[in-house]
């Protein structure tokens, strides 16, 4: 009985120890699994998806907007720059090409261009204006009112221009 009994035992050890052998022993190895990697990545993907047109549309206002201050204050000193010549300055707008030029207008020699299109500094997709040629006169009044609108994809901005000289940048 007692060596049945001790026989008994030590294959209960020896069962225990060959299961212990054959169990994958586990390590701690730093980093990350596959699954977590996979999970951030779609993570930043759906941030991405998210901010992405937001700033696109920001950045479209933002080219409107600047090009739009920028065209006010070439407006206003096209007023003042016939004042300073003393001579009529004409204002004429190509608004498929985008640009408006500032001239002299006796001798059609131009003073300042500014081209507003796709591949310039604004690159707007619209420019519209309700007259095609301004003159303006040394004493600072223009031939006409007129507007100019920009835009940019779906946003845009108007200005106008009175025939007193006032400019307004009005949405």
């Amino acid at each position: 009985l007692w060596g049945a009994q001790q026989s008994k035992e030590l294959m209960l050890q020896r069962r225990s120890i060959v299961s212990a052998n054959r169990r994958p022993k586990s390590r701690s190895v730093p980093g990350f699994s596959m699954l977590e990697m996979v999970m951030v990545l779609i993570v930043i993907g759906i941030l991405v998806m998210i901010t992405v047109p937001k700033i696109a549309r920001a950045m479209q206002h933002e080219r409107v907007n600047r090009a739009a201050q920028v065209i006010v204050q070439d407006m206003q000193n096209g007023f003042a720059l016939a004042g300073r010549q003393r001579a009529p300055v004409r204002l004429t707008f190509t608004t498929n090409l985008q640009k408006y030029v500032f001239s002299d207008r006796t001798s059609g020699v131009a003073i300042m261009t500014r081209i507003l299109s796709t591949g310039a500094d604004y690159s707007l997709t619209s420019l519209s204006t309700t007259a095609t040629a301004v003159d303006v006169l040394p004493h600072g009044i223009g031939s006409t009112p007129f507007s100019i609108t920009l835009a940019n994809g779906d946003y845009n901005r108007t200005i106008t221009v009175s025939s007193a000289g006032f400019v307004r940048l009005v949405q």
